[in-house]
This record gives C-alpha cells, sequence and structure tokens, in this order.
C-alpha cells in the first residue's frame, strides 16, 4: 500500500495521485477569469480654489492677452451690431417705479373712473327728468309708446266721464226688425225694450233700447262688473271674507237669507251668488262692501249708463231701481271688448254669467251648442233677460229684452222667447 500525499492545488485544479493508467485522462481545467468593468474617471470638481491658484490663473488669462495684443491686426472687419441692439444697448437703464408714483396713478385712474360714472349717471338723471318734464307738461307731444301704457292703464283702473258705445253702430237690421215687429204686435199688453247689437259687424235693433224701466235684478250686472273693478284696483280681494249682517238679509231669490248672522263668505262667492241664484242678499253685501249705493251711482254715470241707478236695496219690489236695454248692452259690449275691467276679470265675470239657473227666456230661444252668458230679472211688473250669445258658425251678438207687463202677466215669458228664437235664426243663417 502506497503512502498518501498531501493534496496539491495549482491553478485552482486539484490533483489527486492517480494511478498511471489513468493519467493520460486527467484533463486540466482552465482557471476563471474575473472581470473587472472598466473604471471611469470621474472629474472632481473642487469646492473651492486656493488663494494660490486664484493668483496663477490670473497671470495665465494675462499672458494670453498679452500675446493676442502683439500679434498683426487681420484685415477682416468685425461684424456690424444690429441698429436695434445698439439703439437698445445704448438707451439707458429705466429708472425704478417708486412706490409713490405707482400710488399717484391709481389715485388718478380712480379720479377717472368716479368722473365717468358720475357723468353717465348725471346723464341718466337728465333723460329721466325730460321724460317727467314732457308728460307733466300739458300740451307737449309724447311717443306712441308712453300713449299706447296711457290707454292701456286707463282702460284697466280709470273710468273716462263719458264712455261711448265699444261697439259702433252701423246699419240697422230691416228684415229682422219688421219679424220683431210682428212678434211684438201678438201681446198688445206688453212693453218691450229691445236692443240687439252684433259685435261682429256693428248691425243693432233698437226698440224702446234707451226708454228706463224697472231693472229688477238685471241691476245685479253692473254691480258685478263693479265688483271685478274694485278687485283690479286692489280695493277688495277675491278671498276677502265678508260678514253677512242682519241688514243684508233680503226676501225673494237665494238661500243666503235663511243662514244666520254672522256667517262669512269670500268676496267671490257672494259675487257668484248673486249671479248664479240671483241672491238679494249677496247682492246687498257687495252693494255696501263696494262703498253704498251713492257710490255705485256716480261710477255707473262715469261709464256712461244714464238710466242705470241704484234707488233701493233688493229686492226692490216696487221697482224703484232702473235701468234700459241699451245701458245693459252698452256695459257688456264694454267689458266683452276689454273696457272697464282686466281681461282676466273679464272671463271670471262672464264664466260666472254662463252659469246662471235661471234658462227660461233668452235660452229657450237658442240653438243647442250656443253659449249663453245672461242674467234674468223677474218683478210683478217687469221681466227680462240680458245677455252675450256665441254661435257655432263663430258670430257673436248680445241682445237685451226688457218687457213691462201687468201684474206677473206670464205672456211676457213668450215675448221674450220669441224674439231670441227670431233673433237666433236669422243671425245664424246670415252670411254677413
Amino acid at each position: 500500500m502506497q503512502p498518501q500525499l498531501p493534496l496539491k492545488r495549482k491553478r485552482n485544479v486539484a490533483k489527486f495521485p492517480l494511478p498511471p493508467s489513468e493519467e493520460p485522462y486527467l484533463r486540466s481545467v482552465p482557471p476563471r477569469k474575473k472581470v473587472v468593468p472598466p473604471r471611469t474617471l470621474k472629474t472632481e470638481i473642487p469646492k473651492f480654489q486656493s488663494h494660490r491658484a486664484k493668483r496663477s490663473r490670473r497671470d495665465e488669462l494675462a499672458r494670453l492677452r498679452s500675446i493676442a495684443e502683439q500679434q498683426p491686426k487681420t484685415s477682416t472687419r468685425p461684424q456690424k451690431r444690429p441698429e436695434k441692439a445698439e439703439s437698445f444697448l445704448s438707451q439707458p437703464p429705466l429708472p425704478k417705479k417708486s412706490p409713490l408714483t405707482s400710488r399717484k396713478r391709481s389715485v388718478s385712474s380712480s379720479v377717472v373712473l368716479y368722473a365717468t360714472r358720475m357723468l353717465i349717471l348725471g346723464m341718466g338723471v337728465a333723460v329721466i327728468s325730460g321724460t317727467l318734464l314732457s308728460m307733466l307738461k300739458p300740451g307737449s307731444s309724447s311717443s306712441l309708446l308712453s300713449q299706447a301704457a296711457d290707454v292701456e292703464s286707463n282702460q284697466e283702473w280709470k273710468s273716462p266721464s263719458i264712455v261711448p258705445l265699444a261697439v259702433q253702430q252701423t246699419r240697422e237690421i230691416t228684415a229682422l226688425k219688421t219679424e220683431l215687429d210682428t212678434v211684438i204686435a201678438e201681446y198688445p199688453s206688453l212693453t218691450p225694450g229691445i236692443f240687439l247689437i252684433d259685435v261682429d259687424t256693428g248691425a243693432y235693433i233698437d226698440i224702446n233700447g234707451n226708454v228706463a224701466i224697472a231693472a229688477a235684478s238685471t241691476i245685479k250686472v253692473p254691480v258685478l262688473v263693479a265688483f271685478f273693478q274694485a278687485v283690479d284696483q286692489g280695493r277688495i280681494k277675491l278671498d276677502d271674507m265678508l260678514t253677512m249682517e242682519e241688514s243684508h238679509v233680503a226676501e225673494g231669490s237665494g238661500d243666503m237669507q235663511f243662514r244666520r248672522p254672522g256667517t262669512k263668505y269670500t268676496a267671490l262667492q257672494t259675487a257668484t251668488k248673486m249671479i248664479v241664484i240671483s241672491d238679494n242678499t249677496a247682492t246687498n253685501m257687495l252693494i255696501e262692501a263696494l262703498g253704498g249705493a251713492e257710490v255705485l251711482n256716480q261710477l255707473f254715470q262715469s261709464w256712461g249708463l244714464k238710466n242705470t241707478i241704484i234707488n233701493d236695496s233688493l229686492p226692490d219690489l216696487s221697482g224703484t231701481n232702473t235701468t234700459s236695454p241699451k245701458d245693459l248692452i252698452n256695459l257688456i259690449s264694454q267689458v266683452n271688448q276689454g273696457g272697464l275691467v282686466s281681461l282676466k276679470s273679464r272671463d271670471r265675470l262672464f264664466r260666472i254669467m254662463e252659469r246662471t239657473k235661471n234658462d227660461s227666456l233668452l235660452p229657450r230661444g237658442i240653438g243647442r251648442g250656443t253659449i249663453i252668458a245672461h242674467k234674468t230679472g223677474n218683478l210683478k211688473s217687469v221681466l227680462a233677460d240680458v245677455g252675450m250669445i256665441d254661435l257655432l258658425n263663430g258670430k257673436r251678438y248680445l241682445l237685451a229684452v226688457l218687457v213691462k207687463r201687468p201684474d206677473e202677466e206670464q205672456t211676457a215669458i213668450n215675448l221674450i222667447r220669441d224674439v231670441s228664437k227670431k233673433t237666433y235664426q236669422y243671425l245664424e243663417s246670415s252670411e254677413q
């Protein structure tokens, strides 16, 4: 047995003693090379330079400058500096703005702005003053716009002293008048007052139209117009509460008379009952709320209603309250044309009149589908109905029939129906 030899290392390869037969098969392992990355030289920038280094640099710059001065000058001309650059460089530096000058400039700008505003304000005041002076000065010419505004305000809120018939009368309907005369002749005991006008053409019929007659409940139509005019003027509101007093209670038509005194109703409820069921108690409440009979009579006169007068509270069994067929048509015509009350109040007024319960007079003479807004009146001595009728062919006419009669003469009902029927048939078939 051979003795063991120590381990030998050569080139990172360990060799063990091998038998001679295996030595040729031994292959040496090449050593592994270490890869060292190339070192990059970093230029170190000194954080500071010593006084000696700075001095040597100055000396070097001075030496280079002296060498450059000793060299001969070349013939090449230096490039000319641009004029703009020279002018810019030649200008002296701008002085710094002091806070005093900036404050002066801000004060001056605010003064100019304030003066401009005062000038504009003065011009506006001058224009307004001139406009007011031109409006207040009598005889001065006003613009079309101010005239239109004045007309509209007068129509809505002011009642002119004399109001002509809103629909101008053009020609008398002679053919229809002949037919009506024939009908009237059949009732010798009755004295009718008739006024008819076609809203579209102005054609009319006048039979005793200006004769004063007991108004009965037709007096409630001008009271209704006065109520809505007061609403438009703000003197009364539709939801104002009115208290029924003992002095308001009236017999005859209406159901408010059966309520206890002290019962409250809104103003609109009171006006509606006055027309729809012809409530006399409601009428007395509204007359008092509007200022009384004297105030209303003056108002009626300002509307041009010469024969319409309230002399007694309702029910006025003696017939002292008066009106005329032409007064009633004049009033309804003005309201229909947008006068006396606002358009909103006009619509409410006619809607209330369309709900009238008593349909035994004028409505009996018109065809089915025809719309009528009307108000009846009934006393022992008078039977009446006045209304605005809209036909299916688009025509509209106003008709008032007030009949004087002996004590509750029932034939007056037939006379009013016949007049309504003849008028409806003529205007419904007429092409004009």
